[in-house]
């Protein structure tokens, strides 16, 4: 008897009450039903994602697996080429270790949390990873004193040293004073990037350079756009596996940062060495059927990452572990190569010829070369060495402050996607000018590509200053382009321009131009310009948090175009090596 009574209402006001329950349980049920659907439908999607790519990496080692040498060809494993491969794949996994340092404007605002520390404390960190480059010159010595094998493997375990100092001042950031734990993160961040830049990226690339005299720019790009797309690698595995609430957070991640990069280094270590003359022929035949597969294979990889990052950005998707372990698999997929024994290329008469191709087209010992100390009395080392302040400069700011410059502009969820495009730019512009200026260096030279990349840079910086979110994109798409270009073309230019006799030690001083630009531009320009247009808050947000800065990196772009144009008119006939030389 009570039943009706409570279930009647007693009045028109308790009617609609009861009717509002009833519709805003309605209202739960379809949007729990919704949530329901749209999350299988976005497992279905990955999982669907994950099957193509599966079937792609299957049918890759299905056609290496047809393509294996007869059992002739197996006892000939020393042949020209059995090295060759080896060489650049190893070459490629201590690229992949460099490319995580790369990847800090990811991660950057988690840092900053987890240190409890200030945005000028971060650009501190931030500027300590190019600063160690002022002694890039060291590393260069120790590639013509010590070799590459030796040389790499300081490289690995410093580069683990300085991840290790990281997580120890975030494990420990509640017990140390803010001085110590920034000392201690600038310190590693100081280590891994030195050892990143200095003792990894350059060394296999002036290995590789010297070990194809014939297609350096082609192989050295290829590395570069290796370096670019680990970058974008490397943030995806931070957002899609590590960041947090989802994942484990960001000791986790610098912990297998740590762990890998170890054990890359150790393993590229086996075959990495300085190729000797009979080695050192043109890559012709299956040597460029393979070429081909591994920059297609980078493509991809590019194209993954920044279609992943896009639709994150857009809320399409959400953090899916699932794609980031399709991304390590994608990265993996060049090293099939390694799986077979690499057939013999060449006819055994062919062997004289192309010991005799690989000295007179500029072997290790074919060209002597000037001194550092003669080169550096020369006008066009500090040309180029201003350009590539300017370049390295602007690309830093822009990919390494992508969290905070999005973050200014109202959008901070697109930094994965932001990084992505820098990687996606920066590497198919190293892969395709690589193989350019090799081909067609007749048409355009590498002075001329330098000129070119310096009006890139420029118009980015103007873009990235309009502090919009399609110009801050536009800008950071130019800047990967730029960034790509300019570092494809140094290492052979520098060998060109000076010769092989001190090649390490000329290439590393004109590298530490990196610490002088993330020092001056990093540290002091934009967080000086930041912290005026906060006003005393801890987060700026607003077109005048970034806008003076990059208008500043625009003009310093502007006069190393000019400087760029003058190197290409010196250099329009002669090299600084023969004028130089007949200076003395």
């Amino acid at each position: 008897r009570a039943l009706p009574e409570l279930s009647r209402p007693r009045s028109l006001s308790d009617a609609a009450q009861v009717d509002v329950g009833v519709a805003l349980i309605s209202q739960n049920l379809s949007e729990a039903s919704a949530n329901t659907t749209a999350r299988p439908t976005k497992v279905t999607a990955a999982v669907a994602a994950a099957v193509i790519v599966l079937a792609i990496i299957l049918v890759a080692c299905w056609r290496t697996w047809a393509a294996r040498p007869s059992g002739q060809e197996l006892l000939q494993a020393q042949a020209p080429t059995a090295k060759r491969w080896p060489l650049i794949l190893a070459a490629a996994a201590a690229q992949i270790v460099s490319g995580c340092v790369y990847a800090m404007g990811a991660w950057q605002d988690a840092l900053r949390d987890a240190l409890q520390v200030s945005m000028g404390d971060i650009s501190t960190i931030v500027a300590s990873t190019f600063i160690g480059s002022v002694a890039a010159v060291l590393g260069g010595r120790c590639f013509d004193k010590l070799g590459p094998r030796i040389t790499l493997a300081i490289g690995g375990v410093i580069c683990t040293l300085g991840y290790s100092l990281i997580i120890i001042a975030i494990l420990w950031s509640h017990k140390l004073s803010p001085g110590l734990r920034l000392m201690l993160a600038a310190l590693g961040s100081t280590c891994a990037g030195y050892s990143s830049v200095s003792l990894l990226d350059n060394i296999v690339c002036m290995a590789c350079s010297v070990s194809f005299p014939s297609d350096k720019a082609a192989v050295v790009g290829y590395l570069k756009a290796v370096l670019a797309t680990a970058a974008g690698v490397w943030a995806l595995l931070w957002v899609h596996i590590f960041k947090p609430p989802h994942g484990p957070g960001l000791v986790a991640y610098l912990v297998f940062a740590a762990a890998i990069s170890l054990a890359l280094v150790l393993l590229a270590m086996i075959p990495m060495e300085r190729l000797p003359p009979s080695h050192c022929g043109p890559l012709k035949g299956c040597d460029f059927m393979r070429l081909g597969f591994v920059i297609a294979a980078t493509i991809v990889l590019s194209c993954f990452d920044v279609g992943v990052s896009f639709f994150y950005s857009k809320k399409a998707i959400s953090e899916t572990p699932l794609l980031g372990y399709i991304c390590v698999a994608l990265a993996s997929l060049p090293f099939v190569l390694l799986i077979p024994p690499l057939p013999n290329d060449e006819k055994p008469e062919e062997k004289q010829v192309v010991s005799q191709i690989s000295q007179s087209s500029g072997g290790v010992k074919a060209v002597d070369g000037i001194s550092f100390r003669k080169a550096a009395c020369g006008l066009d080392f500090w040309l180029i060495w201003f350009a590539q302040f300017a370049v390295f400069g602007s690309g830093v700011a822009t990919n390494q402050n992508l969290a905070l410059l999005l973050e200014s502009a109202g959008n901070k969820e697109a930094a994965g996607l932001g990084v992505a495009m820098f990687a996606l730019t920066s590497s198919i512009s190293r892969m395709l000018v690589g193989v350019l200026s090799d081909r067609y260096s007749h048409i355009l030279n590498r002075f001329q590509w330098i000129q070119i990349v310096a009006a890139i840079a420029t118009v980015s910086q103007v873009m990235v200053a309009s502090m919009s979110y399609v110009g801050i994109m536009v800008g950071v798409l130019l800047a990967g382009l730029s960034f790509g270009t300019f570092f494809t073309v140094i290492v052979p230019v520098i060998v060109e321009m000076y010769g092989p006799k001190e090649y390490g030690v000329i290439l590393g001083s004109q590298l530490a131009c990196q610490a002088f630009a993330s020092v001056s531009i990093c540290k002091v320009l934009l967080p000086a310009v930041y912290n005026r247009a906060a006003a005393g808050a801890s987060v700026c947000l607003g077109p005048s948090c970034f806008r003076a800065s990059f208008a500043g990196l625009a003009a310093l772009n502007l006069i190393g175009l000019l400087g760029s144009s003058l190197l290409a008119m010196r250099n329009r006939s002669s090299m600084p090596m023969h004028r130089l030389h007949e200076d003395q």
